[in-house]
């Protein structure tokens, strides 16, 4: 896939998908395809609408770290639980500018996360951190269901939520495309993928992941 960088809320311009005619639009999507704002909000910071620099003011500093060595690899900030060693993870990728959150993650003690010495000490963090929808770690299946809904995809010790729809741009975002000589007025729509993820331990979720990124 060939993309273009461009100067936008959401930083990336990429070859339009097949099979986009066949997407719902984003407003009218079912719930197993569109993640709601809720979803995507957790303790005032949202995707796609807070940087990590907003993570760093609201939990504070801590070291911006490269997920791999890939040349495009997302970045991340993590914060960790004093109390109960609950770990709180933001990142941003290529179609964030590394720099806007596009996706986050929960991870209880019992999920162990890999990198957890790198991780800054929060006592905002704990088990009870949760999405302003209520999705959090300590959940059982059923409630986690009763909250996110039918899971696309459903595994042992996994439930995943899978989505893609059509995002109307807004003005600025058009602009931004105007401004690297791409004209979008004929089709304002962006392709719009979601996802939460949730992976149990003993039943009960361990580990949380929602993310939500568009591309053209």
């Amino acid at each position: 896939m060939v993309v273009i960088p461009l100067l936008l809320t959401v930083g990336i311009c990429s070859v339009a998908q097949t099979g986009r005619n066949d997407e719902p639009y984003c407003q009218n999507a079912p719930k197993k395809v569109e993640i709601t704002e809720a979803d995507a909000t957790i303790l005032g910071l949202s995707i796609g609408r807070s940087s990590l620099e907003d993570v760093q003011e609201k939990f504070g500093r801590a070291e911006i770290e490269r997920v791999s060595r890939e040349e495009e690899s997302d970045v991340s900030v993590c914060y960790i639980s004093p109390i109960d060693q609950t770990i709180l993870v933001f990142y941003s990728g290529a179609m964030g500018g590394w720099k806007d959150v596009t996706w986050f993650a929960i991870w209880s003690r019992e999920a162990a996360f890999p990198h957890a010495s790198q991780c800054a000490s929060s006592t905002l963090v704990s088990q009870s951190v949760a999405t302003d929808s209520g999705l959090r770690v300590g959940l059982t299946k059923k409630e986690v269901a009763g909250i996110a809904g039918r899971p696309t995809k459903i595994g042992p010790t996994s439930s995943k939520y899978e989505g893609l729809c059509l995002q109307k741009m807004t003005e600025e975002q058009i602009k931004g495309f105007k401004a690297n000589n791409w004209d979008v007025t004929k089709d304002p729509y962006l392709d719009r993928m979601s996802w939460i993820d949730v992976r149990y331990v003993n039943s009960i979720a361990a580990r949380l992941e929602i993310g939500r990124i568009e591309s053209y």
